[in-house]
């Protein structure tokens, strides 16, 4: 097992990664609107643009997993809003996003989950965030938990006070690790993705730990 600052060779690899682990808790890829469009969301501004540190975790030559993190959430914004974002939907538009019911459901949700949005719990004793994805060859043996404080230790020589992540409310296996870690819950946000059929409110819980 080795961790390493990610190199472009591995965006192929972080890409699947993204898309093998989405809401793997819940059943997976099967809940992607758009397989392609979530992993540019979720990786193109640490892989193309530098959006903060991006380390991978590799056995025997195979990326297994990756920690993408941000120090800066004003440039990750205009990254996403500018560069990501765009192209992003326009190709999943081309490839017939918008005959896809559960968009429709996205976006007649879009007023509730703003409204909910506003209520989140305020971070500015958290300043940075991250995610990690790993899959199952390198779940269960620290693997994450190496990942996260080689991310709380750059954040914590860079003079941040806190770090924040959001994990999904059903996601208990996910919620379990940051606690682990030492987070603590903040409050809730509302998911921003596709409502189920039968109109269940998604949430993600917000974790916060200080340096």
């Amino acid at each position: 097992m080795e961790i390493r600052l990610y190199q472009p060779p591995d965006r192929v690899a972080v890409r699947e990664v993204c898309r093998a682990t989405a809401y793997d808790y819940d059943g997976g890829g099967a809940a992607l609107l758009d397989s392609r469009l979530f992993t540019d969301l979720m990786t193109r501004a640490w892989t193309d643009f530098g959006a903060g540190p991006l380390w991978v975790a590799e056995l025997e030559g195979r990326v297994e997993g990756y920690l993408a993190g941000c120090f800066d959430l004003r440039r990750f914004a205009r990254l996403q809003t500018w560069r990501v974002v765009p192209p992003a939907v326009a190709g999943a538009i081309a490839r017939g996003l918008l005959f896809r019911p559960a968009l429709w459901r996205l976006v007649a949700g879009l007023p509730r989950f703003l409204a909910a949005s506003r209520r989140g719990p305020r971070l500015d004793r958290y300043p940075a965030d991250f995610h990690v994805n790993l899959l199952p060859p390198v779940r269960g043996n620290e693997v994450g938990s190496h990942l996260a404080e080689l991310f709380l230790q750059e954040a914590a020589e860079r003079g941040l006070p806190g770090v924040h992540v959001t994990v999904y409310e059903e996601n208990a296996a996910g919620r379990h690790f940051f606690e682990r870690l030492g987070f603590r819950p903040l409050g809730r946000q509302p998911a921003f993705r596709p409502p189920p059929a039968d109109g269940h409110v998604e949430w993600k819980i917000v974790y916060g730990r200080e340096i």
